[in-house]
């Protein structure tokens, strides 16, 4: 929280700034910012005693401004729509004409409790987050005195993703054509997220190394920043997914993308993908339905620690910022010791994914 909320300086003199009639409001100049700071708070209390307060919208008005003014300019496109699906579907279909100023500790309390009864338990909490996130940014632009939602909300649940038995991976990566034989290998062998797969071009790819060069995601049709500084990376490649891609570049018809779309201008969308083929290949081996492709990044942690790979090497691997189960001796590693730790996957009894690579299968039409 800053010193001086709603204070600025511009030049040599100070100015606050208040929310009042739906427009925003800039009062000055002061010499010092706690004459400003002193000066807004008389002229919050005049408004008051006037009987006119600022933060008269009502919810829906609100987030749609919440929406255009902070998470559209300060998120990535993909965070944004996912927050923006959270209000319409959830918030403002039963929040959405109340009056902001209006709401009491005991209606978010009634709110919270319809969330819980009727939604997932990870869509209550992530409906209650970003509920009590817009009211936290009324209050700081001066929209609303106090936010209703008090102290901190419950911690999100634990969620078990279900996993795939070993033998029909198998029987899956023997059977599927050779491009989505590749981008499940590259989740499930490489740890890569679904954005990160679809976004890598052939130059991101050192054959002579056997690395792969992590440096953006496609997300949303956009191709933009990854998800965390970490996340960028060069982290090698497992040998059979290796001579996969060899294969593979000499049939995809594409000198930029690993994947391409209609066009050599952008990669094949991730949604398309999950959709028309991800969802087929789940019905056709009969895996589970709240199996995500997501799942395949977290099984390849989950194999390497139950085959004793470094928990450093893990991390490194994996691009994460922090992990709890990893310490920070293990953080500054060669090289050498990444390689070692994705070598404990020859230990599996898997045959090399580039038998039948070059078969031109149909299963999924």
């Amino acid at each position: 929280m800053p010193k001086y909320p709603g204070i600025r300086k511009l030049g040599k003199h100070w100015f606050f700034r208040i929310q009042h009639n739906h427009k925003r409001e800039q009062h000055g100049p002061f010499d010092t910012a706690q004459a400003a700071s002193d000066a807004r708070l008389e002229y919050l209390k005049k408004l008051k005693h006037q009987k006119i307060r600022p933060g008269s919208l009502t919810v829906k008005q609100i987030c749609i401004k919440y929406l255009e003014e902070h998470e559209k300019v300060y998120n990535r496109q993909s965070t944004a729509e996912k927050n923006e699906g959270i209000c319409r579907n959830h918030i403002l279909p039963i929040l959405g004409k109340h009056k902001i100023e209006d709401l009491t500790p005991n209606e978010i309390r009634l709110f919270q409790k319809h969330c819980i009864e009727k939604k997932t338990p990870a869509v209550a909490h992530n409906t209650m987050k970003i509920l009590k996130k817009i009211l936290n940014w009324a209050v700081e632009w001066e929209l609303l005195d106090s936010n209703p939602i008090k102290g901190k909300l419950p911690p999100p649940p634990t969620t078990r993703h279900p996993t795939i038995d070993p033998d029909q991976l198998k029987y899956i990566m023997q059977s599927i054509p050779i491009r989505e034989k590749l981008i499940i290998g590259l989740g499930l062998f490489a740890g890569l997220r679904i954005g990160e797969i679809f976004a890598l071009s052939w130059s991101d790819i050192n054959f002579k190394d056997n690395t792969i060069h992590i440096q953006r995601q496609y997300s949303a049709r956009v191709l933009g920043p990854l998800k965390t500084e970490s996340s960028e990376s060069i982290i090698p490649l497992w040998d059979p997914l290796a001579s996969l891609l060899k294969i593979w570049r000499l049939q995809c018809g594409s000198m930029t993308w690993l994947f391409k779309g209609n066009t050599e201008d952008f990669p094949l969308s991730p949604a398309h993908w999950r959709y028309n083929y991800w969802r087929k290949i789940k019905e056709q081996f009969d895996l589970p339905k709240d199996l995500r492709f997501h799942d395949l990044r977290h099984s390849f942690a989950t194999i390497l620690l139950s085959l004793g790979a470094d928990k450093g090497d893990i991390q490194q691997l994996m691009r994460h910022k922090s992990i709890k189960i990893t310490m920070d001796i293990y953080r500054h590693l060669l090289p050498r010791h990444l390689i070692r730790a994705l070598k404990f996957f020859n230990e599996l009894d898997v045959k090399k994914l580039e038998d039948g690579g070059n078969k031109d299968e149909k299963i999924l039409d």
